[in-house]
């Protein structure tokens, strides 16, 4: 019995042929190759993809008036088309994007954001009847018919819930100016999340209305021919709609919220590349039997891209990672409901309704404290005075300890230097990492779920002749659980032997060797370094584990990018130093890199003075300080924004300039090193400077 898919497919065969026609036009049934390839035009059917600034002019905001069309937010467009005559071309176009606009007044205080999903015909004039024939860039005016698909929300409250009230002095409250508690009113600032769908408020009475207008676009701008086909085009185009309810204001509005009789308008500026595919290409040999339309029809239902079972018609979640476990749909599975998918979750047993991470694991009680108490005091403070706060970025979640409990294999401890013998054993482990506490570093292998895989990695670097303990490492804590080892080792029985191959070379990069030891955000984005301080007194840095030497070599070129000059490549295997040769590298130079004594490219090392950190919004008179003295750069991180001023080669004129802004009533100004982006201690850049 046929299918209705089987009924389907030849009528949208048919559908497309028509379509085809209608692009092709009367009168072009008879054109032959060479007919065409001996004039400048050609039936080349063009599809191009747009990026651009989508900008409002509606009843909020005085028609954008106060912004630049071209600083808004963004919208993307396909197109498809085919020229009708030399000089007329018809498209089909769909442009999705956001439209919003914020109006701050005394009398009105409103906001909105409309999401925009736009669908029609556009014609084309490119005035090439006019233009030499060998022109390459050419003017085009265009006009058309499309449909508009609007859904609009506004900002009323903040992430807790609290109503904005704007006071006449210029402020936000959580409540009215004249509410008998307005001595308590907290000050608010908008957090920008358009939450609140404005039809369904209804404020003005329209109740329910259509989401969905009609617009006519006409636009204007150049296209230029690059050759082998492709074009780019620059262009602007308002679209004149027949809705004045995009942003939910009309004239019937109640109040303030009144606005004028003009329907809404919408203009979008943007770039775009195309391809023109030719259609008299020399047909090309076939070396085998032509495929039937009901066999492609079959192969093209059969197709599966991601590999997972589902088939790409019925896949409702296409390139689905490879091995990952998927449900009817095709979308990858999430065991315990926790929004994370199974593939990713660090936690596959969450406990239903618990509030998790973006891996997958658990927030704590006192995680969620502690983000409450960042927000209170980003909320009602704006100047932060600790110096403590200005050196690098917040560490990052996960970085530099494991959340929840995991186990290990701790195989050193340094306090003071430890041999080169125990060096090269633990840097011959590929997976060694450090934990530091204090003054003390510890050296631990592995990231076990259970203690019998942790006893296990433990037998097989003791058949490596490492010798290591068994510990639990929890939130960056190393813990004894000796107990538990020992009732493991009862249940697994007795430590049989383990089978061992040879290991591999472990290649990595040393990114220096210095006297002092270094503070951590010189490393920022290093997440796999390994610090060692040796007999020698010197420490050692790092980075990166690869048993292949081409992955070595590049990540080595990439430290010597961000400014440590003094990277080479160093190979260990069997709990020795070997030579770059016997790890399998052909060399067309010296063998050994050179150790260098400090190894900090001192060109990218300059100095800074911070006149400011802030949570909110400068101060307005703080600000007119920072313009009067000029040359003040914003650095923005998660909690704040930190204002430096100048960039200087000596700490002595770093000192003299930090004296005129203090002068000059900047009381808290300070100087700061730099290396390269990285923001580090002033004592810090004397220092490798002197190294």
């Amino acid at each position: 019995m046929a299918s209705p898919l089987d009924a389907l497919l030849p009528a949208t065969r048919g559908m497309a042929i028509c379509a085809l026609a209608m692009f092709i036009g009367p009168g072009h049934e008879g054109l032959r190759a060479q007919d065409l390839d001996s004039a400048r035009y050609e039936f080349r059917p063009t599809f191009s993809a747009g990026v651009g600034m989508l900008a409002f002019y509606g009843d909020i905001g005085n028609d954008h008036s106060a912004f630049s069309p071209l600083v808004s937010r963004l919208g993307y467009e396909l197109r498809a088309g085919a020229p009708v005559t030399r000089w007329l071309e018809a498209s089909l176009f769909a442009m999705h994007g956001r439209v919003g606009v914020n109006e701050r007044g005394t009398l009105r205080n409103l906001n909105m954001e409309s999401r925009l999903t736009v669908g029609g015909l556009q014609l084309t004039y490119n005035f090439a009847n006019l233009l030499p024939p060998q022109h390459v860039v050419e003017p085009y005016l265009s006009v058309g018919f499309s449909s508009v698909e609007f859904l609009t929300k506004t900002d009323l409250y903040d992430d807790q819930g609290r109503a904005y009230h704007y006071w006449s002095d210029g402020t936000i409250r959580d409540l009215r100016e004249d509410d008998p508690n307005a001595g308590d009113a907290v000050l608010l600032q908008r957090d920008h999340t358009y939450e609140s769908d404005v039809r369904e408020l209804d404020l003005d009475g329209f109740g329910r209305y259509n989401e969905r207008t009609w617009s006519i676009p006409v636009g204007f701008g150049a296209q230029m021919h690059l050759g082998g086909g492709f074009r780019v085009r620059v262009g602007t185009t308002m679209h004149f709609t027949t809705s004045d309810l995009i942003d939910g204001v009309t004239e019937e509005s109640v109040g303030t919220r009144a606005g004028d009789a003009r329907n809404d308008r919408f203009l979008y500026s943007n770039v775009s590349i195309g391809y023109a595919i030719g259609t008299s290409r020399k047909p090309r040999e076939r070396n085998g039997p032509d495929l039937s339309p009901e066999e492609i029809d079959a192969i093209a239902l059969l197709d599966d891209e991601d590999g997972d079972g589902v088939t790409d018609m019925y896949d409702l979640c296409p390139f689905t990672p490879a091995g990952a476990a998927v449900d009817k749909n095709g979308c990858p599975l999430d065991s315990d409901g926790d929004g994370v998918p199974d593939h990713l979750d660090l936690e596959p047993t969450t406990t239903a309704g618990a509030p998790v991470d973006r891996d997958g694991v658990t927030i704590s009680d006192e995680d969620l404290l502690k983000a409450f108490l960042n927000y209170k005091d980003s909320a009602n403070a704006n100047i932060i005075t600790s110096r403590a706060e200005s050196f690098g970025p917040p560490i990052k979640p996960g970085s530099g300890y494991r959340k929840g409990r995991v186990y290990v294999v701790k195989v050193g401890t340094e306090v003071e230097g430890i041999s080169e013998e125990l060096i090269e054993r633990i840097l011959s482990i590929p997976d060694v990492r450090t934990i530091e506490k204090g003054d003390t570093t510890f050296y631990v292998v592995g990231e076990h779920a259970n203690i019998p895989d942790a006893l296990r990695r433990q037998l097989r670097l003791r058949a490596q002749g490492i010798e290591g303990d068994v510990m639990a490492e929890e939130n960056g804590e190393l813990v004894d659980v000796s107990a538990e080892v020992g009732a493991a080792k009862v249940s697994m029985g007795a430590e049989s032997a383990v089978t061992t191959t040879k290991p591999d070379a472990v290649v990595r990069v040393q990114l220096g060797a210095f006297r002092n030891k270094l503070s951590k955000n010189i490393f920022e984005g290093i997440d796999d370094l390994v610090v060692i301080k040796g007999e020698d007194g010197l420490t050692r840095y790092y980075s990166g584990s690869f048993p292949e030497m081409n992955a070595a070599a590049r990540h080595k070129v990439e430290m010597l990018v961000r400014g440590f000059s003094g990277a080479f490549l160093v190979a260990f295997r069997d709990g020795k130093r070997i030579s770059l040769k016997e790890a399998g590298a052909q060399l067309t130079g010296p063998d050994e890199g050179k150790e260098i004594i400090g190894g900090i490219d001192r060109s990218m090392i300059s100095y800074k003075v911070q006149v400011g950190t802030f949570a909110g919004n400068v101060p307005m008179e703080v600000m007119d300080k920072f313009i009067e003295v000029g040359n003040v750069t914003p650095v923005t991180s998660v909690d704040a924004v930190r204002y430096f001023h100048g960039s200087f080669k000596s700490r002595s004129e770093a000192e003299a300039a930090r004296t005129e802004l203090i002068n000059k009533g900047l009381s808290d100004a300070f100087v700061v090193g730099a290396l390269g982006t990285r923001i580090i201690p002033a004592d810090e850049a004397d220092r490798l400077l002197a190294e």
